[in-house]
């Protein structure tokens, strides 16, 4: 049997709905949006327009042309930090963000003087209140926040957060790299202005598209990341201020974006709440076996209600590399071992230097799979 658990890195399979389309778009639509007059290409335009527009009411968004295409969510997170943030600027973040925002952070740090302050994070991944409302007070620019971890799936409280980064008018950055597509946001009742998306992991779609929603009067103040042909405005050498065109110069990734169209069309035809309510459960069935083992730690929120379908675990014992590596080789298991490019969230739930193992289940994930696997761990460790 070969069982696909490493979901929170990219989801698979993939619907077979987003398969056809992205063999669709490649056969029936040439060209390139915003550069011919030709009906092919208006029609790809219409379709690129509706996928803005679900992109936005999934996400409880209500301006379409401020939902901007990337390739992923790391690069929705650096253009937002690069060309919002200014010298000397504050910045609040948590205790469990993966380097897709350390990494800009740390380098905005040394090169403009940003002044960075990371609030911490229980052993559930939950961020502080208290200390977060001290730091509010302090006049910062932006609080990001990662959604779920990658590590554990903690859930953060947007509710108690936003509501606070609102009482002290400060801008609220939501990573939803985890939790789009697997919980629902809404933007406008969470107060969140800016968020970014990826579409590979619970949104289902194809690799390589990523997205921004970002609210008017944040983006007329941020600075593009990439400058170049819009295919409008082009008698003007600089840069267009027309939304979404002053963050997408260059070809856009039409073979990305209606993949990641059909499969948000998928996501509208099943019941999300079932989803969910399934792959806890098999994560559940996981976690009381790993749990009753005694030589096995699993790290964060023991409540699988409080995370997306994800568990993290390491022992003593065996070295998890390994187990991780046999797991792959002897029973065609896929997990992800070591740090999962999140070494501020191990610090937090004390499992550095080393790591965790994490499995984590997808829409397509069977209770015989996981039955496959606790036996198959039964074997290794």
């Amino acid at each position: 049997m070969n069982v696909y658990l490493d979901n929170s890195a990219t989801s698979y399979p993939k619907p077979v709905e987003v398969e056809e389309a992205l063999i669709s778009t490649l056969r029936s639509h040439p060209g390139n949006a915003g550069r011919s007059a030709s009906a092919g290409v208006h029609e790809l335009e219409r379709l690129i327009y509706d996928t803005r527009l679900k992109i936005a009411q999934f996400f409880g968004f209500k301006w379409i042309d401020h939902v901007i295409f990337t390739k992923n969510i790391t690069e929705s997170i650096n253009l937002f930090l690069q060309g919002y943030l200014n010298r000397e600027d504050k910045v609040l973040y948590s205790g469990i963000e993966h380097n897709a925002v350390a990494r800009p952070l740390a380098y905005l740090r040394a090169s403009r003087g940003v002044e960075t302050h990371k609030i911490p994070c229980d052993a559930f991944g939950q961020m502080n209140l208290v200390e977060l409302e001290k730091e509010l007070a302090k006049n910062p620019k932006l609080l990001i926040v990662n959604h779920a971890s990658n590590v554990t799936g903690d859930i953060q409280n947007l509710e108690a957060i936003g509501s606070l980064a609102k009482q002290y008018n400060v801008t609220f950055f939501v990573d939803a790299a985890q939790s789009g597509g697997v919980i629902d946001i809404d933007m406008q009742a969470l107060n969140i202005d800016v968020l970014g998306f990826t579409g590979h992991k619970s949104l289902l779609g194809p690799q390589g598209i990523g997205g921004l929603l970002i609210k008017p009067q944040i983006a007329k103040v941020t600075r593009p990341f990439c400058y170049g042909g819009t295919g409008s405005l082009s008698e003007h050498i600089e840069q267009p201020e027309l939304m979404p065109d002053k963050f997408e110069s260059g070809t856009v990734n039409t073979l990305g974006i209606l993949g990641l169209k059909a499969s948000m069309a998928f996501l509208e035809s099943i019941d999300r709440v079932k989803r969910l309510e399934n792959e806890r459960k098999l994560i559940k069935k996981l976690q009381d076996y790993l749990l009753q083992r005694g030589d096995v730690f699993v790290i964060g929120n023991p409540d699988v209600n409080a995370r997306t379908p994800v568990i993290s675990f390491f022992t003593h014992t065996k070295d998890i590399s390994e187990i991780a590596y046999k797991l792959s080789k002897d029973y065609g298991i896929v997990s992800r071992v070591g740090l999962h490019c999140a070494p501020l969230a191990h610090e937090t739930y004390h499992s550095l230097p080393y790591g965790t193992i994490r499995l984590s289940t997808s829409i397509y994930s069977t209770e015989a799979e996981i039955d496959y696997v606790i036996e198959s761990l039964d074997s290794l460790l």
